[in-house]
């Protein structure tokens, strides 16, 4: 955890500089007179308090660990609340079972796209990553696995914002800076070499559509950040994953780990073989034959044969209808090549 140390050392002294403006304020005994002002007016004639960022609240999301983690124990910067939802998306929070914790989605294309990334192999997801805005450890500090790695630390969003004469931004009703995301950050691992894609999905569809010029500076912002600390950097339609393939993916994905049944995990390699063996079979038959061949029950043979599609133990196109009545159709592990080649091959400079 030095990332989050060191991230709340940094933090912790701007919060102690502005607590100390605060009070050193001449006009903060005349705020806090006007507050005490408003404690008997009658409740309903007072507008509803609008929830503002403090320096307090953002050094204990920080010290909670919101941001920071890989694997297991990351936890995103965002989270879904009822108070964060969206009349435009639907949001999803859904389990990553390859991850073994829980994930937050600010749109449906966000979650089937964590889908096909998972699906590929990658790695870690984090999404919802923050771009700090001051300087900072490197994203992959403390990933198991790169301790003699000289990563080094990353400039802040907020010099970089000042360099590409962007404005960076404040938490609203704040002069506190604002702590950007970026969707998704993907970390691409090849034995001992640790690669990373930081993903942005936005809902285009044509690439002549009229982007707002906000959205436009955001994605400037990422895509520098990105470059000056070596990472690819890609932006993704939010319906880059066809519908069909994102539902067989969700019911796949569901056993995608077989730890908690360690019968099955047993019985994976005998099921794939068995299953392979007959290809004209039905995918119905030909489960119920590997099932029959490992001893298990119908139940636990689909359990067996869905962690199969999903590590592609057994070959099986799963952006194609699965038609349980017919022959499976191969060539997933082509798809899946390919699609990772396209996404992570090429590393930033």
């Amino acid at each position: 955890m030095e990332l989050a140390e060191q991230i709340e050392r940094d933090i912790g002294t701007l919060v102690d500089k502005h607590r100390r403006a605060a009070l050193e304020s001449p006009s903060r005994k005349e705020t806090l007179l006007h507050w005490l002002a408003t404690i008997d007016t009658p409740t309903s004639t007072l507008k509803k308090r609008r929830r503002v960022m403090t320096w307090d609240k953002l050094n204990t999301r920080i010290q909670q660990g919101y941001g920071m983690g890989h694997g297991a124990d990351y936890q995103p910067w965002l989270t879904l609340r009822r108070k964060n939802s969206s009349r435009e998306s639907n949001q999803v929070a859904a389990h990553l079972h390859p991850l073994h914790r829980p994930g937050y989605f600010f749109s449906r294309g966000e979650y089937q796209i964590a889908l096909l990334l998972l699906w590929l192999g990658i790695h870690d997801l984090r999404e919802q990553y923050p771009l700090w805005p001051i300087a900072h450890p490197h994203p992959l500090y403390g990933a198991p696995g790169t301790d003699g790695l000289q990563l080094g630390y990353c400039t802040g969003l907020l010099d970089i914002a000042a360099e590409a004469g962007i404005e960076h931004g404040h938490f609203p009703g704040t002069d506190i800076p604002y702590v950007a995301t970026i969707d998704f950050l993907v970390t691409v691992r090849d034995g001992s070499d640790f690669d990373l894609v930081a993903i942005s999905c936005k809902p285009i569809e044509d690439p002549a559509q009229e982007v707002k010029w906000r959205t436009l500076e955001r994605l400037e912002l990422e895509r520098r950040y990105a470059e000056r600390n070596g990472i690819r950097y890609l932006i993704i339609s939010s319906r880059f994953v066809p519908i069909l393939m994102a539902g067989q993916l969700e019911w796949c994905m569901e056993r995608a780990s077989l730890a908690d049944t360690p019968h099955l995990a047993q019985s994976v390699l005998g099921f794939s073989r068995e299953f392979t063996s007959a290809p004209n079979l039905a995918v119905s038959d030909a489960v119920a034959r590997a099932s029959e061949s490992q001893q298990l029950s119908l139940e636990e043979g689909w359990a067996v044969f869905r962690h199969c599609a999903w590590t592609q133990a057994i070959d099986i196109d799963l952006s194609t209808p699965l038609l349980t009545s017919y022959p499976a159709r191969r060539s997933g592990r082509t798809l899946r090549e390919r699609l990772r080649r396209s996404l992570f091959e090429g590393r930033a400079k």
